[in-house]
């Protein structure tokens, strides 16, 4: 007999909306300002956004459609947040394209995005950092032998995420570049 009270209950609230029409202007406006607060902090991208808006468990439909919103007006924009990533981490932390876009995909940004700020960086620049970076850490590294130094440096460029051609290319010219 309880069992049954308790299914027509059961079926009673399920019939009902879930949200008033009032409830969910209130709960659009307090994504809104969620949603702000979390662009003010800083670049994220549409998937770091929602991702988070999701763990405060907001309605999927009510954050996709204030995420779209966002970015049409310009408040959200994963290609130029891609753009600015890449520069950042190939110019100031010496990077490479590959570990480039790792970091990007794990951002929770477009494939589309991450190619587009990807082919910005062309690969003579590529090379061209990963010499200028083994210069400078060749001449700070020691060792037993020139060798060892060359592998020390080959190791931290790998690490990198430069491919082994070009981390022999630059290893070989800071190492002629030192011998002079």
């Amino acid at each position: 007999m309880d069992l049954q009270k308790l299914l027509a209950t059961a079926e009673e609230a399920a019939a009902k909306p879930k949200y008033s029409l009032q409830s969910v202007d209130a709960l659009e406006e307090e994504i809104r300002s969620v949603l702000l607060k979390l662009i003010e902090r800083g670049g994220k991208s549409s998937g770091q956004l929602r991702k988070q808006l999701l763990e405060k468990e907001y309605p999927v439909e009510l954050i996709d459609s204030l995420i779209l919103r966002f970015t049409e007006v310009g408040l959200i924009d994963d290609f130029a947040l891609a753009k600015d990533l890449a520069k950042m981490l190939f110019e100031r932390k010496g990077k490479s394209k590959t570990l480039i876009g790792m970091e990007l995909r794990e951002k929770g940004l477009a494939p589309d995005a991450i190619k587009e700020a990807l082919a910005e960086i062309e690969s003579e620049d590529e090379l061209e950092l990963a010499k200028e970076i083994a210069l400078l850490k060749m001449a700070k590294t020691s060792g037993p032998d020139k060798a060892t130094v060359e592998r020390k440096v080959a190791g931290f460029l790998a690490r990198k995420g430069y491919p082994s051609s070009v981390v022999w290319s630059a290893v070989r010219y800071a190492s002629e570049q030192l011998s002079r």
